[in-house]
């Protein structure tokens, strides 16, 4: 019997959504690529970072729902702390400014993280009766007394306050602090995320204990004391997570999930060694690969809960464009409306899908009807939320206008700087800068007629950004803004 694409599903855009609605279904249809399961269960890695739409979020319930089934779920003890979701009733990470972040003074809120996750780490023990923790009385009375200080409280800059109050103090158990001279010894709030993870690292438990940190790549702030505080939390995890590891207590776990070009604002010493030996990348495929064999397929493949080859035989072999002039393989043309990632491919063929007759073939006229509506109202969109926090608020607003003002997909220097005057934002970004975003985003990339070869990097790194251009507008964006599709810009 025939598939029919119109009975297919092929996922939800946010992982948030989907995971909880149907767990066993997620886990079933799940593309584990990376290992993450042996990758975080190992403490090899806490670092989860990606573009946008690349499956950050999903990892966490993958984790988690991976363990349920192998542990069982009575065995498995699971905290998210989304900030995007915290934004809403509690201070936002970007309100914080100077007065409480600056160089130097970073200790403090290398030690106000350490209280944070540490805090929430405690919880999740005690609530576990079959963990040692959860039996001592003073470690109880220890939980009790931080809530009374306000140590304990889902809003993280509150918790820093606390801690640059230098202010009170909370007695912690010495048998948790190598002393012996009292029953419990006062500590200052600066002092306790130490104090709080040398605790955990002595609790015992046969169940596991994972706390996920996400909402990254939403909080976005344009202030540097947002960064330094990011960096921070990277910088404490790195230091959580291989506590863990080296103490022997290996059923605790830290996961952080941060996008990829947020990263590469945080800015300390040891970001990149912590991304290269604690973090796994999510990138899903390179264009230069032939374009059947990029994993996005298998991914789509698997949600759908058929064959790779079952979903290529749903579509045409080719798409006429240019008014028919021109036939572009069905595969290339769908992979050129995205920037490789889950998200854009489920949102392309849920829009596909809407388009398609009921048991019947898909045609090419289908296919582009869907693409066209993906480009207008998901990519376009997704770019200009992606830019929030990470480019000038004028030239988030006026991000549109600067691309439909291009005269042609391929375009120069002059050309772009022209786009820019005219939408007036020349004045508050460089055209570099600009460019780089762009590029770094998927929107534009790098051209070279001689060889006709088109660079995208869809998020990955700026370092092969050429700002001499020419450049290329993606494929998506091109047909969303109706850009003419020329050889050359006019002037080139």
């Amino acid at each position: 019997m025939s598939v029919d694409i119109t009975r297919l599903y092929f996922g939800k855009a946010a992982a948030e959504s989907e995971a909880p609605a149907n767990p066993e279904r997620f886990l079933r249809t799940y593309l584990d690529r990376w290992n993450l399961s042996e990758e975080i269960e190992e403490h090899e890695k806490f670092l989860i970072l990606g573009p946008k739409g690349s499956g950050k979020s999903a990892a966490a319930y993958y984790i988690k729902y991976d363990w349920e089934r192998r542990f069982g779920k009575e065995s498995v003890f699971f905290q998210l702390v989304d900030f995007d979701e915290l934004n809403r009733t509690q201070s936002p990470l970007p309100s914080i400014d100077k007065k409480l972040v600056s160089d130097e003074v970073s200790a403090l809120t290398d030690a106000a993280w350490k209280l944070f996750i540490g805090i929430r780490l405690l919880d999740s023990l005690i609530s576990d009766n079959s963990c040692s923790l959860s039996r001592d009385a003073q470690v109880v009375k220890f939980i009790s007394d931080l809530r009374a200080a306000g140590l304990a409280s889902d809003d993280y800059p509150q918790v820093l306050r606390k801690v640059r109050e230098k202010k009170g103090g909370v007695r912690v158990p010495v048998a948790y602090l190598d002393v012996t001279s009292k029953e419990t010894e006062l500590v200052s709030p600066g002092q306790l995320g130490d104090s709080i993870i040398n605790l955990i690292c002595r609790a015992e438990t046969p169940n596991r204990h994972l706390l996920a940190v996400d909402g990254l790549d939403k909080a976005i702030g344009e202030n540097d004391a947002y960064w330094r505080t990011l960096a921070a939390l990277i910088r404490v995890g790195e230091k959580i997570s291989r506590k863990l590891l080296t103490t022997g207590n290996r059923n605790v776990y830290l996961m952080v999930m941060c996008r990829s070009d947020v990263f590469r604002r945080v800015d300390f010493a040891d970001a990149p060694k912590i991304a290269a030996d604690s973090g796994i990348n999510m990138e899903w495929g390179a264009e230069l690969q032939d374009f059947r064999n990029v994993l996005l397929w298998e991914y789509l493949a698997r949600k759908a809960e058929i064959q790779t080859e079952q979903l290529f035989d749903l579509l045409p072999a080719f798409v006429e464009v240019a008014s028919g002039q021109r036939r572009i393989s069905t595969a290339r043309y769908i992979l050129d409306f995205t920037r490789y990632t889950p998200r854009d491919m489920t949102e392309l063929f849920k829009s596909i899908k809407s388009r398609a007759s009921t048991y019947r073939p898909l045609t090419g006229e289908q296919v582009r009807a869907g693409a066209d509506n993906f480009a207008q109202n998901h990519l376009l969109h997704e770019i200009k939320s992606e830019s929030v926090g990470l480019l000038p608020p004028d030239a988030t607003k006026r991000l549109e206008q600067v691309l439909a003002a291009l005269p042609s997909r391929i375009f120069n220097k002059a050309s772009l700087q022209q786009a820019m005057e005219e939408a007036r934002i020349s004045d508050v970004i460089s055209l570099g800068d600009f460019g780089e975003y762009l590029f770094l985003q998927g929107a534009i990339g790098n051209y070279r007629a001689s060889s006709g070869y088109v660079q995208f990097y869809h998020r990955r790194n700026t370092a092969a950004f050429d700002r001499r251009g020419p450049w290329i507008l993606h494929t998506g964006l091109t047909y969303a803004l109706n850009i003419p599709f020329a050889e050359q810009p006019s002037g080139a």
